[in-house]
């Protein structure tokens, strides 16, 4: 519900009340006088706690910093043309993003919008485009009554030797905050970066304005904090709106911020007990909480108290500095060192400019926060922290509203982890993966791996088109299978993670890689959404006539990862027919009916109830390793596969696709020589896969469906595993 007035008043009292003997930054004291808790936009437009929580699930836990280029003294220093320096920017958001930081919160200048206002744009942009490489969102602050009054465009003021933040500009300054007549101006500019960015999923929140009466402007700055809100709810963008509380005792701007904005931000340098009171009375709102500033060593407001104390209340910690520089936030607010001497103790800051962390245990301790995706999900995202063929490898986490959890690094574009609760309430990881980069390298399977260039096998690893013979790497001999020595599961994808729901891999395999012809540009895109779907859309195209047959190779155990065989699964899938296959596993180029063959799963059938059939095709695959001909009725649209329920979970998985076939393998080839994630052994059957699909060799096959990829022609396939877990779980 939203907050109502009545609850605002109550909570600006409190903070009035119970906390006079904290002393915030550069707050001022004043007396408490009654005023209107009014909301200025209509309740339509100010989001409901419901919908603020919501938003604010599905993101993984906001961790960051205020970020600054060490170059740039200010705002404008930072996003003037003649200053901006992407390079930097790049190198230090990567500082950031080795600790596992994932929000920056930033601030901007109408000063440099009315320099240039398209430029400006395209260097947020650009801006944005390096957060994003690095998996970083960011808040942008718009108006600031911190520090030096008189902001001014060009070549901005020289440091002054150990004073914080000497050149820090207000915006848009002092008097001009209090002049109504340079409204209209603010107001375009305000509302030009909102339309511009407005559905931009880069940008997680928009910040305002950063403490609104300071400076001993006190209630001064209330027309400008009430506009900037009027203009905002104009433009009406997709991300939340909000302006932080600071100074406890503001009660008329309090009770404003509160009540208008979306969700609630605040700033506290204080040590715990203090913080901890804060958290508790903003709590009442009901909204979620971002901790927008924070971090004093010599107050006490410190990573090793405060960060676990952030953590264990879920509440967003974004703390002031991350690299040493112009700005001299190592320095105290009011202990200048005329010198330029570094401190004995940093106020501000995590890393020196080299990248090296000015307190090692400090950055050790935010990895260790940062890395846990979930107490209960054992997954060190170090572990998937490497270099392979000079490119960087990550650990991604997606994550729906109703807490759903998929893991995914772009070696390979594996499937790691996928977790949800079975009948019971027990967290199952449904899928088998391995530990780490190092561990998926050693292995050389396809655990949870994207496949291609061509899923499945190819005769004798060549095919003809157009007339031209093509040869491919012989890797299952005689056969070419799943793309070759080096498929798509050995290489690193390109990843952008625009949302906590959505990963996007590229990968451009180039003319004759492996032996296949033309430079295919590939992207997989994997969206975790709220109907329990893990959905994996990919598209491809190509400069040179090639074939293409793109899957994901999961291994799936819905009882959990280890937990024995799949034999007692039940089964169904939605086919009339398959395609037998020679010894060597290659189809005849016949479409077999299942009736009357252990291959019948047209009804729920146990995995296990035929598998050891003596039937010659048993024989060839040693097990189930074969294509089933779904039944379709169109050719493009996704339409239920198969279905597969637990047997001890509870857990039932339908599998919808796009795609004419798919691969049921019943992991026969597993020997229990590997370990997963959670310690267990690869047994033999201890996991199943559904390769959606293509026929295997359907190049060679002329009456099969077609994988041929011309020039000028987009390759589209989708495939959703979704789960239905057992009642009450959610």
């Amino acid at each position: 519900m939203k907050i109502k007035a009545c609850v605002v008043s109550f909570l600006c009292i409190l903070f009035a009340s119970q906390l006079t003997a904290q002393k915030s930054k550069k707050s001022i004291r004043s007396t408490v006088r009654p005023a209107a808790a009014t909301a200025l936009a209509p309740a339509s437009k100010i989001w409901t706690a419901e919908k603020a929580n919501a938003w604010y699930n599905e993101h993984n836990w906001m961790t960051g910093a205020n970020f600054i280029p060490s170059n740039a003294i200010n705002q404008l220093e930072m996003w003037q043309a003649d200053s901006f320096d992407p390079e930097t920017i790049d190198r230090e958001l990567g500082y950031a993003a080795s600790i596992g930081f994932n929000t920056m919160r930033v601030f901007l200048h109408s000063l440099v919008w009315q320099q240039d206002s398209t430029g400006f744009k395209e260097r947020i942009n650009r801006y944005l485009d390096i957060s994003t490489k690095h998996n970083i969102k960011t808040m942008f602050v718009f108006f600031d009554d911190c520090w030096n009054k008189i902001p001014k465009p060009g070549a901005q003021p020289v440091v002054k030797p150990g004073i914080h933040n000497s050149g820090w500009m207000q915006d848009p300054g002092d008097p001009y905050s209090k002049d109504t007549t340079v409204y209209p101006g603010l107001e375009k500019y305000v509302k030009s970066i909102l339309r511009n960015f407005r559905t931009d999923k880069r940008i997680i929140l928009w910040d305002l304005y950063n403490e609104p009466g300071n400076n001993n402007k006190r209630d001064s700055s209330m027309p400008l904090l009430r506009k900037v809100f009027s203009w905002a709810r104009d433009i009406n963008p997709e991300q939340p709106v909000s302006v932080g509380l600071w100074a406890w005792d503001f009660y008329d701007l309090n009770a404003f911020q509160l009540a208008n904005s979306d969700v609630i931000t605040y700033h506290d340098y204080e040590e715990v007990p203090l913080h901890r009171r804060v958290m508790d009375l903003l709590k009442a709102t009901g909204k979620p909480l971002i901790c927008t500033e924070y971090m004093a060593r010599t107050r006490k407001s410190t990573f090793k108290d405060i960060f676990p104390l952030l953590k264990q209340y879920n509440i967003g910690a974004i703390n002031w500095g991350l690299v040493a520089g112009k700005t001299n936030t190592i320095y105290a607010w009011d202990d200048p060192i005329a010198s330029g001497d570094e401190p004995k103790e940093w106020f501000h800051d995590i890393f020196r400019k080299d990248g090296s962390p000015y307190r090692k245990d400090e950055t050790e301790l935010i990895k260790k926060y940062t890395a846990q995706i979930s107490p209960d999900i054992p997954l060190d995202k170090k572990a998937f922290q490497s270099t392979v063929d000079g490119k960087r490898t990550n650990l991604y986490v997606l994550r729906n509203r109703n807490k759903l959890t998929a893991a995914i690094t772009n070696y390979g574009g594996r499937v790691v982890g996928l977790y949800m609760p079975d009948k019971k309430g027990k967290l199952t990881d449904v899928i088998t993966g391995l530990a780490s980069i190092n561990e998926y390298q050693k292995s050389g399977g396809y655990f949870g791996s994207l496949v291609g260039r061509y899923g499945n096998r190819i005769a004798k690893g060549r095919f003809t088109l157009d007339g031209k013979p093509y040869k491919l790497a012989i890797n299952n001999s005689p056969n070419s299978l799943h793309g070759g020595i080096k498929g798509f599961q050995s290489v690193v994808w390109d990843a952008v993670q625009p949302n906590d729901k959505t990963l996007e891999l590229r990968y451009t395999s180039k003319d004759m890689e492996e032996g296949f012809p033309g430079n295919l540009q590939v992207k997989v895109t994997y969206t975790l959404n709220d109907n329990n779907e893990l959905k994996i859309d990919y598209e491809a195209t190509t400069d040179k006539k090639t074939v293409v047959n793109l899957t994901n190779h999961s291994y799936f155990n819905l009882n959990g990862e280890g937990s024995g065989t799949i034999t007692d699964h039940l089964l169904q899938v939605n086919a009339s027919n398959y395609t037998p296959v020679d010894a060597t596993l290659i189809p005849t180029g016949k479409i077999e009916p299942v009736a009357g063959t252990p291959f019948d799963f047209t009804t729920a059938s146990k995995i296990g109830a035929h598998i050891n059939d003596t039937h010659e095709q048993l024989k060839n695959g040693l097990g189930y390793d074969h294509n089933y001909v779904l039944n379709k009725t169109g050719t493009d649209r996704l339409q239920l596969a198969a279905t597969v329920t637990g047997d001890k979970s509870g857990i039932v998985m339908n599998v919808f696709t796009s795609e004419p076939g798919v691969q049921f393998y019943t992991g026969n080839f597993n020997k229990g020589t590997i370990t997963y994630k959670g310690g267990a052994k690869d047994e033999y059957r201890s996991a199943f896969c559904l390769e959606t699909q293509h026929f295997p060799d359907s190049p060679n096959q002329p009456t099969f469906p077609s994988t041929v990829l011309a020039p000028g022609k987009t390759y589209k396939t989708s495939t959703a595993y979704q789960f239905i877990l057992p009642a009450g779980d959610l």
